[in-house]
């Protein structure tokens, strides 16, 4: 099981802190240095200006460019190599980092990215990546005509069956729960975003989706490109070191699916291995040792490929994403040592691609006076010195404050548009319970926009069961 590294050293990023600088020089450069094919996708993807319907966010492409450096410009090989390059001094400064990094036989990376600014759009660019580069038989870079850098061979990995039916959904179409059924065409690959059309790129795409079912004892491995889309919990390997076990059959009697996968994956001499939600599989340090199966089962299966291959060998690779790639929490939080990229929330806010909160104080828009105002609902006269009236209407004070947060939304609706953004704000009231929360809808419901339309079909109700205090 990885070591936790108790000092500051993994709150800074080191790996991405270093690598910023240098990924922004050779993007400035023009990627100077990758394939062929990787420029042309480089080029299709960020360099068409206007003309496209969909474009990637500049998080998206800085992730998937710093991919490509590390992979194509620097050789990367192992995690450590990557230490060793940019962070020495972070080595020398913890023995456990260094213990940590030197266990991992194969290159790994993750990609620290706020929830909502679209990791699974980055995953599937730099699949296609590594698909048309193994078509192509391209060498890593120019610098090294060796082939076996790329793969047609893809594991995807996801914490549990909401994270799994999504990553189906983009590779297959969205599930339709009355029949049962996809529609590939609706295919997050089927958009124009991902790959040019025509002969050399669109027409060649052909991928076998496999799912956690499909991979079965003694499965004859196909020839084609695969990708298979599984739970980690599905790793589990046989670990019996008891002969008589072994001898009398005790310990076979169910062949772990981790054998199995195992078994299936490692007939092919490389593999590229995505890692959705990674913080479900790494940050899970409990009794069972669910981190501690997702690393012996990655270790054996990248041993038991170069047993088998020996020097034909080729890629084997891992790339993590997550928002919140991170071991403990609060003060005791430490970062993963492999991450290469960090968009945080902050930045995610900045850029408006996640949903924006806006606390509004009291502050009229027409030069109302604010401070007098009462919030509360009218209420009929107490009918006992302990109990409060029946709520019987929103009060003057209220809809005052709901005209003026309706007309800011609008405001803010008009600020998006003009700015070109697919946007739309939304007004959130807090009532005082729901009771009054219903009035509230109520009234909202009656009021209309600069155009008369009412907001009755645009409003959502919920109602807590939290006591007031």
């Amino acid at each position: 099981m990885a070591k936790k590294i108790q000092n500051n050293l993994l709150n800074e990023l080191p790996l991405s802190a270093a690598l910023k600088g240098d990924v922004q020089g050779w993007v400035n450069q023009g990627w100077s240095g990758v394939t062929q094919t990787t420029y042309e996708l480089l080029a299709y993807w960020f360099n068409r200006g206007e003309e496209m319907d969909e474009k990637f966010h500049d998080c998206q492409r800085r992730a998937v460019e710093t991919i490509i450096y590390c992979h194509e410009i620097l050789g990367i090989e192992t995690l450590q190599q990557a230490f060793e390059r940019f962070t020495p001094d972070a080595l020398a400064q913890s023995a456990a980092l260094t213990d940590e990094v030197q266990s991992l036989p194969f290159a790994k990376y993750c990609l620290k990215m706020a929830t909502g600014t679209g990791k699974t759009w980055v995953l599937a660019a730099l699949l296609v990546w590594q698909y048309f580069n193994a078509l192509n038989n391209e060498p890593a870079s120019l610098a090294d005509r060796r082939p076996g850098k790329y793969s047609t061979h893809f594991l995807l990995v996801a914490p549990g069956h909401e994270v799994l039916n999504r990553l189906l959904d983009m590779f297959l179409g969205k599930h339709d729960p009355k029949t049962g059924n996809r529609d590939k065409s609706k295919s997050d690959f089927e958009r124009p975003l991902f790959m040019p059309e025509g002969e050399r790129f669109r027409n060649r795409f052909h991928l076998q989706v496999l799912g956690p079912a499909d991979i079965r004892p003694n499965l004859t491995p196909p020839d084609e490109p695969f990708v298979y889309i599984t739970n980690w919990q599905q790793f589990r390997l046989n670990e019996s070191s008891n002969l008589w076990d072994q001898l009398t059959g005790a310990d076979v009697e169910e062949q772990p699916r981790g054998e199995i996968i195992a078994d299936f994956l490692s007939e092919y001499p490389d593999l590229i291995i995505f890692n959705d939600e990674a913080h479900h599989v790494h940050g899970a340090k409990t009794a069972k040792g669910e981190e501690l199966v997702w690393r012996k089962f990655l270790t054996a299966l990248c041993n038991r490929m170069a047993e088998k291959r020996g020097s034909e060998k080729g890629v084997f690779l891992q790339i993590d994403f997550s928002a919140t790639p991170f071991y403990g929490s609060a003060e005791k939080k430490e970062y993963f040592p492999h991450i290469v990229y960090d968009f945080d929330l902050v930045e995610a806010m900045r850029a408006m691609l996640v949903k924006q909160i806006f606390l509004e104080e009291r502050q009229g828009m027409m030069g109302e006076k604010m401070d007098d105002l009462d919030v509360r609902a009218e209420r009929a006269e107490a009918d006992s010195e302990h109990r409060r009236g029946q709520v019987v209407g929103v009060s003057v004070s209220q809809k005052l404050l709901l005209d003026i947060g309706r007309k800011k939304m609008e405001q803010i609706a008009v600020e998006f548009r003009e700015k070109g953004m697919d946007k739309k704000p939304v007004l959130f009231v807090l009532a005082e319970n729901t009771e009054v929360a219903d009035l509230v809808a109520e009234h909202v419901a009656n009021l209309t926009d600069e155009r008369g339309r009412n907001y009755r079909n645009q409003i959502l109700v919920i109602h807590s069961e939290k006591k007031a205090r």
